[in-house]
């Protein structure tokens, strides 16, 4: 197959079911980013006022951080959107642990989808699994009916999926805006070289949105690599001690995004 060396070219994916994915050229003009747009993941309404401080871009809310995130609750979600003044995407997830849902536990799903709707976020995070690791398609679809016009990010779970590429032909078709992923079980720079076949496979048709481990010393890959967002919590870790003792036994991380560590990013993704 030849190569389109048309700089002013781009070839377009697309998504035929039962073949995979095939490409076809299209005549228009390529404006990829310049510049990397910054999330901030927030458990708290400091960490979105460090945010905007620092010249993030957007924020996803979220509570309980360290057990993966859940849905923050309705009055975080209240005052998150009347202080900010980036657009918020909203974490939609029940419980920590897999993403495996009973009927039960959707059904709570989709009120939380309703309850953020209604308080005003921009958009929403969210993610469904099968035991067997594939998209539960039926729930996603579901969800989506309920969440429309807002934007949609599909979480990483995805990392975890059988199909990956298969998947994002699928969500190209539904409309689903980007993908939180490492392409690496914790680390994003680890994964970076499936984030980039990822990116490349789809041609720009959803956001490949690299997260997991992101901070100053490694975010200047994703700008190398023109990616169009990183996602990160800034949350450094600090050592407590046991009541009594001056000796430091555990790492505890801040509740709170670290300022100076924001902006370090920032600077670096858009210089």
């Amino acid at each position: 197959m030849k190569h389109d060396l048309n700089k002013n070219k781009k070839k377009v994916l697309i998504f035929q079911k039962g073949t995979g994915f095939s490409v076809k050229n299209r005549n228009f003009i390529t404006n990829k980013p310049a510049m990397l747009k910054v999330e901030v993941c927030a458990t708290s309404l400091q960490s979105i006022r460090h945010a905007q401080e620092a010249g993030a871009d957007r924020i996803e809310l979220c509570s309980e951080l360290t057990d993966g995130g859940i849905t923050p609750s309705y009055g975080f979600i209240k005052e998150a959107v009347r202080l900010s003044s980036l657009p918020i995407q909203c974490l939609i997830r029940p419980r920590s642990g897999n993403f495996i849902y009973n009927e039960d536990e959707f059904q709570i799903i989709l009120e939380n989808i309703r309850m953020a709707k209604h308080l005003g976020v921009a958009g929403i995070v969210l993610g469904f699994l099968t035991p067997k690791n594939d998209v539960h398609w039926e729930q996603l679809h579901q969800a989506l009916t309920f969440a429309k016009p807002l934007e949609i990010t599909f979480h990483r779970a995805f990392d975890l999926v059988r199909t990956p590429e298969e998947a994002l032909g699928k969500f190209i078709e539904l409309g689903i805006n980007r993908v939180l992923c490492t392409g690496h079980p914790t680390q994003a720079v680890e994964g970076i070289e499936t984030l980039k076949r990822w990116k490349s496979v789809t041609l720009g048709q959803i956001e490949i949105q690299p997260g997991g481990g992101i901070n100053d010393h490694n975010c200047h890959w994703f700008v190398t690599h023109r990616f169009e967002s990183v996602h990160l919590s800034a949350q450094i870790k600090t050592k407590q001690g046991a009541p009594g003792s001056n000796e430091a036994i555990w790492e505890q991380p801040k509740e709170i995004a670290d300022l100076e560590l924001l902006k370090k990013v920032v600077a670096i993704c858009k210089p």
